[in-house]
């Protein structure tokens, strides 16, 4: 198992952020189910992961369904994680909507029962500008990797590597 390699961070940077994994996310991270509370992040140098993907729970100014309207909501990560692992779709404007590490993101595609290799799993693909989420649901764990265009990587080479990872906890029985 990944903790005998050592942390979950480690496991997580070496599926999702590593040059020997292509440096296909610029972050990752992996989350209980349960809570949808991120327990390791990558990169792990100076813990930059975390501040890549979490921020405490604060708040934001979310433009509401009418469109024009904008709202002080209070801003639960962890929550909206959650919901969107539960439901794949991003909570609704009047729940503050999609944020993780204090970014807004938009649910662009969902496959609710993904298929690669002998494992089945959630995959979803969210976007902000110039980037975007890859998030894979096993069975009890939420992996997300982030990618960033700026950087030269794309959505495509990002699932790939989510996907990977995710096979990979399937296979351990996550």
């Amino acid at each position: 198992m990944a903790a005998e390699e050592g942390s979950w961070d480690n496991t997580v940077e070496e599926w999702l952020t590593s040059t020997e994994a292509g440096s296909y996310c610029y972050a990752g991270g992996l989350a209980q189910l349960e809570d949808g509370a991120f327990y390791a992040a990558a990169p792990q140098a100076d813990e930059a992961g975390w501040g890549f993907i979490f921020k405490e729970n604060y708040e934001e100014s979310v433009l509401q369904d009418d469109g024009e309207t904008e709202k002080k909501m209070a801003i639960n990560e962890a929550a909206a994680l959650k919901k969107l692992a539960d439901t794949c779709k991003a909570p609704p404007p009047a729940e503050g909507g999609l944020w993780v590490g204090g970014t807004k993101y938009r649910v662009t595609k969902t496959d609710e029962k993904f298929e690669s290799g002998d494992a089945t799993f959630k995959l979803i693909q969210t976007a902000k500008p110039k980037g975007g989420m890859i998030v894979a649901v096993t069975k009890t764990q939420i992996v997300a990797g982030f990618f960033d265009e700026e950087k030269g990587q794309t959505c495509g080479n990002a699932t790939k590597a989510v996907v990977a990872f995710a096979e990979y906890l399937v296979g351990l029985g996550y």
